[in-house]
């Protein structure tokens, strides 16, 4: 699965320009988040110009918050959401990078503001609602970016190891609270990083997490 919603589109995103044409907010959920998710690339590009192949880790899961906080209801995250606004993204990067997509920025900070949110965000505090959290969001960020750039490569190592070391602790933890068979063990993942998913920024969320269990 690794790279699976992230990887397909990844050369889309990645590419910035600026047009004529003046562009808003489109108000379906999915096509939002599709847009912004492009703007955020198109705007690290330009930050960036140099950067040669994939941009850092903040920049990459900065643009998949997008389609994270889409596919996050009621706390619970539908991983079929994400991968549908991903999958728009790279169907919406030509027209949103042909415009004035710097018009975008500031609507879409307002329109996701979790996902500039790097001060004050506090980790659930429950010991079990911190593990099963920092588990399922650093499995979902292994699982889904795909990188080249050393530095992230290092940051997704150190996720891998705070993932194994929780793996005995969850699994145990969910056992005991009657999570023993796939479905029920998925769902609870899934809340658990739609908690997560709203929390701030997953880079320094993720940090956060390593610092406390890796």
């Amino acid at each position: 699965m690794r790279g699976g919603i992230f990887a397909a589109s990844a050369m889309a995103l990645l590419l910035a320009g600026c047009g004529p044409k003046q562009l808003a907010l489109p108000g379906d959920p999915i096509d939002r988040a599709a847009t912004c998710a492009v703007v955020s690339a198109a705007s690290a590009r330009a930050d960036a110009p140099d950067v040669k192949g994939d941009l850092g880790f903040d920049a990459q899961t900065r643009i998949l918050h997008y389609a994270m906080l889409a596919a996050t209801a009621d706390d619970h995250f539908s991983a079929k959401k994400a991968s549908e606004v991903v999958g728009r993204m790279g169907e919406v990067e030509k027209a949103v990078t042909d415009g004035k997509w710097q018009a975008l920025v500031t609507p879409c900070d307002q329109a996701y503001p979790e996902v500039r949110k790097t001060a004050g965000i506090e980790l659930p505090k429950g010991k079990f609602d911190a593990e099963l959290g920092c588990y399922s969001l650093g499995d979902f960020l292994v699982k889904t970016v795909s990188t080249s750039d050393p530095k992230a490569q290092e940051q997704l190592s150190g996720l891998t190891k705070m993932r194994r070391e929780l793996d005995g602790t969850v699994g145990r933890q969910l056992k005991a609270r009657g999570a023993s068979g796939y479905e029920r063990t998925l769902e609870l993942k899934q809340a658990a990083l739609g908690r997560m998913t709203k929390l701030g920024a997953p880079a320094e969320t993720a940090r956060m997490c390593r610092s406390r269990f890796a």
